[in-house]
């Protein structure tokens, strides 16, 4: 019962491979050659290359429900490698990086291989019945009389039919995984350039973190206790002839050295805040926020906290996004949403600024330090900010289930 379950359901797969893998594979095939042979006019194959690119891969799912639906099982959905183009010609710098991703032409590999498989079938279906009537004349030598050659041509087309259908839907099944999942070899050298990346981010973000505690003690701490020290030196030398001025100095020193203190402890929450630690992302951010000149308003939509690691890198990424708003983007409005997607966290600021933030035109500037920081933790920023606004400023952080 399972044998002849698991038969049809591989002939109705054929039948299928036969009309859509053609189907897909003219498509895909002629979108492609028209699309990269009209690139050099004035680019208009650059958005057929986009919209190419984005069929393949909705035919990637719609094979791979099929298989799940027909074959009874499960293809994950393979690594789809990013482009680190930002901005205007991140759409066309991704179509190119799809092109030459392997999983688009393993695509292309199965429709041609779904539609041999699905054309033989057919060929066998369609000329059994040509056969079986050219053998219908005459005795078949052998068997009983009045045996016409039909019968036999019928138990050989059929056969031939059982064989077919289960020798075709056995190499559609073991193909289909290979073809339209994740390959082995891919997804190990794209956890490697991950890893690797997420290397040098941390690298990156450490010494852009370290460079700003300096520079921080050395504009702001180090002259007020510097300070506090010459007016206690001096307090001290004119305690005996003038305990009045000497008052007088110790006391602008004890207010010096508590603003010292002050910026000591917001200089502390920079490196980590304790309200991130006590009371988690929602109400770090809601501090934050509530601190920003610019009206902003935070959501946070988690099924669960967050890892302390993570919690510190979303927490950064939206501050540092926050600060560049209030800075430089001219905004009345901003708005922050933290929320679950598959895989991991996604962090959104939106604000209605005035646009035209680039991180290639201030490599050291908080986008470049927001991007390392991101990158440490295998995550990705994208930042989508045309003249005139709005800009958006996307973060997505991977965390284990």
């Amino acid at each position: 019962m399972k044998f002849a379950i698991r038969l049809w359901s591989a002939a109705v797969d054929l039948l299928l491979d036969a009309v859509l893998g053609l189907t897909w594979f003219v498509l895909v095939t002629t979108l492609l050659a028209t699309s990269l042979g009209t690139v050099p006019a004035a680019g208009v194959g650059v958005v057929l290359l986009i919209a190419t690119t984005a069929l393949a891969r909705g035919v990637s799912a719609v094979e791979r429900a099929r298989a799940s639906a027909l074959l009874d099982m499960t293809i994950p959905t393979p690594h789809r490698r990013r482009t680190r183009v930002d901005g205007r010609w991140r759409p066309v710098a991704q179509a190119f990086t799809d092109l030459a991703d392997p999983t688009t032409w393993r695509l292309l590999v199965h429709t041609l291989v779904s539609t041999v498989l699905g054309w033989g079938f057919l060929g066998i279906v369609l000329f059994g019945p040509w056969v079986v009537g050219a053998a219908a004349d005459g005795d078949v030598p052998g068997l009983p009389q009045g045996t016409s050659g039909a019968v036999l041509a019928s138990i050989v087309v059929v056969v031939a039919v059982v064989l077919w259908v289960w020798g075709a839907g056995t190499l559609d099944r073991y193909l289909a995984p290979v073809l339209l999942g994740r390959s082995r070899t891919v997804e190990l050298e794209q956890r490697v350039d991950t890893l690797a990346d997420a290397r040098q981010g941390a690298v990156d973000a450490a010494a852009a973190e370290r460079r700003r505690i300096e520079r921080d003690l050395h504009d702001g701490v180090q002259p007020r206790l510097v300070t506090v020290a010459m007016k206690v030196g001096m307090a001290r030398s004119r305690l005996d002839a003038d305990p009045e001025a000497a008052r007088a100095l110790l006391d602008q020193a004890h207010r010096e050295a508590k603003d010292s203190i002050t910026e000591l402890r917001q200089l502390a929450r920079g490196i980590h805040p304790a309200v991130l630690t006590d009371r988690g992302l929602d109400a770090a951010l809601s501090a934050v926020a509530s601190r920003t000149p610019v009206e902003t308003s935070v959501r946070v939509d988690l099924a669960r906290r967050l890892s302390p690691e993570l919690e510190a890198v979303l927490y950064f990424a939206v501050t540092e996004a926050l600060t560049n708003v209030t800075k430089h983007a001219d905004a009345s409005r901003c708005q922050v949403v933290v929320e679950d997607v598959p895989g991991g966290v996604r962090a959104v600021v939106t604000d209605d600024g005035r646009g035209g933030a680039d991180r290639g035109r201030h490599p050291g500037g908080g986008l470049s330090g927001m991007h390392d920081r991101v990158r440490s933790a295998g995550g990705t920023l994208r930042t989508d900010s045309p003249v005139g606004g709005p800009t958006i400023v996307t973060v997505e952080v991977p965390c284990a289930s």
